[in-house]
């Protein structure tokens, strides 16, 4: 099929960071009442037709969560035609496309990624999508095991077509932003929270204070950034303005795969032939270390179990050798779609992670008719509500489960149940959560507010400004930006990811990068950030109303294999 890009125009790369410091002092969002004080451009608004930009932070052939569901929910939320929609994704240089993409797939240009990403989008909804596609410089950033932005990506969409955005990872795309606040670009702002960044940072060294120091940016951040917030699961970190809903759905694929097998059944047949597997990206966070941990412990109550592994990444020789090592026939395989033929026939799919906020795989297995064997855990609720889903608590539960799940045979689901999974359902439950129905944004926003501001919240906004001043500094210096974590040269595009993208300057020169200016000045500019940065948090503890629960602490199996 042939797909049109219209590659974005980046411009101002040089010369913004002035007006965008004036706008965090000027200009300040809020969820309730936010235009109220242009009501002649919220009337002009509200004959126009809503138009969403979807920000994500990955792209196919990358089959990550974060590529697949903001695909598939720009194709779902353009379906109708009642809106326009962009999906705004990254594009990486060709030598970070290697690090990234399995099989050896790389794009020689943008339009050659988007004729790919709609024939695999178009293959598996049966549809052709009309949302349009832009794309931002990114960069790989290996130790992040992630693709980070590279520039002010807000630039991507024109300001007069700055009306709804919808941050994916919102904490991930504003971390090292340095550009136009978010909340000041665009009419309104929604972040969908996709990752359980605070359990994979207790992992790692210093995990306490790496994860209190997280969990205090991503808050800020998300505060400074978004008018709302969406937790797929109440496992992430709360979040101001935030709310739990699982907003994804399945490819269609799966549920067709599922009917087959119900027919099967149906019929008398036999229509799971095969055992246990699990599938993820293959590191040991999610979920292979809980998973050999607990097949090494209970090798003799699950004697006879066999167990497939499927899955590409980082730790693939590390967790083939350990799986060797068990008293369990556990095999490892390259990662394939999960709709592969080769998927449909086993039975039980075994998923003991907590670093999932939603498993995508998960919801995949039971559109596919499987059992589904799961921890008792927040990024699981969603799916108890399914006959299928099999939850345990403690080590012996999993045992039980698995034995259980291995005797029996998949429920067969009602249309009801199936149809929660759809992401025809999952679009219904955004805009509902979004408050995207209708006109409700903008009846919100022009509805005049009854009580002045009070004292506590004036002052909460005074932080919040002050807050994305200081990040919005410290981010627009090279060592500041370093020394927060950020992927050297990624403050402005470099001259290839400019050619490739066709990005140019006011000035029409051939590249966007600029001076990085003195070390001096950028250790000044950190120090100052991470002093202002801890006043902020002691007034805002001061301020707050209601104190923050501790979140819970899950203990992690670790495997001891000789």
């Amino acid at each position: 099929m042939s797909a049109y890009l219209q590659l974005p125009c980046f411009t101002s790369f040089l010369n913004r960071r002035f007006d965008a410091a004036v706008e965090f002092s000027s200009q300040s969002s809020y969820p309730k009442g936010f235009l109220h004080k242009n009501p002649e451009i919220l009337s002009l608004m509200d004959r126009k037709q809503q138009h969403i930009a979807i920000f994500t932070t990955a792209s196919l052939p990358w089959l990550t969560g974060t590529a697949v569901n903001p695909l598939f929910r720009a194709a779902y939320l353009a379906k109708d035609g009642e809106r326009r929609v962009t999906l705004v994704i990254p594009w990486l240089s060709l030598i970070h496309q290697k690090q990234v993409y399995p099989g050896n797939i790389t794009f020689a240009s943008p339009k050659e990624q988007e004729a790919y990403v709609r024939w695999w989008l178009e293959d598996r909804t049966g549809f052709t999508s009309t949302f349009d596609t832009r794309f931002y410089p990114g960069k790989f950033a290996a130790d992040k095991k992630s693709i980070l932005a590279v520039g002010d990506i807000t630039e991507i969409i024109p300001d007069e077509e700055a009306d709804i955005a919808v941050l994916e990872e919102p904490e991930h795309l504003t971390w090292f932003h340095h550009g136009k606040r978010w909340k000041a670009k665009f009419r309104f702002v929604v972040g969908i929270v996709h990752t359980n960044y605070l359990e994979y940072v207790k992992r790692e060294k210093n995990d306490r204070l790496q994860a209190f120091l997280l969990e205090f940016v991503n808050s800020w951040l998300a505060r400074v950034h978004c008018h709302k917030v969406i937790r797929l699961s109440a496992a992430t970190q709360e979040y101001p303005n935030s709310i739990v809903c699982n907003v994804h759905g399945v490819n269609p694929k799966f549920l067709e795969i599922g009917e087959k097998k119900m027919e099967q059944q149906q019929n008398g047949n036999k229509a799971f032939t095969k055992g246990a597997y699990y599938i993820g990206r293959m590191v040991w966070s999610k979920g292979y270390e809980e998973l050999l941990g607990l097949l090494n412990i209970y090798h003799k109550e699950l004697a006879g179990l066999e167990m497939d592994l499927y899955g590409n990444g980082e730790d693939f020789d590390q967790i083939q050798r350990a799986a060797k090592k068990l008293k369990l026939v556990v095999r490892v395989y390259p990662g394939r779609d999960h709709a592969d033929p080769i998927f449909h026939d086993y039975k039980v799919f075994l998923n003991p992670s907590t670093t999932d906020v939603v498993c995508t795989a998960t919801a995949e297995a039971l559109a596919m008719g499987k059992i589904v064997v799961c921890a008792n855990h927040p990024s699981n609720d969603f799916f108890k509500q399914f006959p299928n889903c099999r939850t345990y608590d403690g080590r012996n539960g999993f045992v039980e489960a698995t034995l259980k799940a291995l005797a029996e045979e998949p429920a067969q689901p009602t249309d009801a149940q199936t149809h929660q999974l759809s992401w025809e359902s999952a679009t219904e439950r955004f805009l509902q959560v979004a408050e995207l129905v209708g006109d409700v944004v903008t009846k919100r926003s022009k509805s005049p507010s009854r009580h002045l501001e009070s004292e506590s919240l004036n002052s909460k906004r005074i932080i919040e400004d002050a807050f994305g001043y200081l990040h919005y500094v410290a981010s627009g210096f090279e060592t500041s930006r370093r020394a927060l974590g950020a992927i050297p040269g990624s403050l402005q595009p470099d001259e290839q990811l400019c050619k490739e993208l066709g990005l140019v300057t006011e000035l029409g020169k051939g590249h966007c990068h600029r001076p990085n200016g003195s070390w001096f000045g950028s250790v000044l500019v950190l120090v100052g950030s991470v002093i202002g940065v801890l006043f902020v948090k002691s007034v805002t503890l001061k301020l707050s109303v209601n104190a923050r629960v501790g979140s819970n602490k899950h203990a992690l199996l670790r495997l001891h294999l000789a």
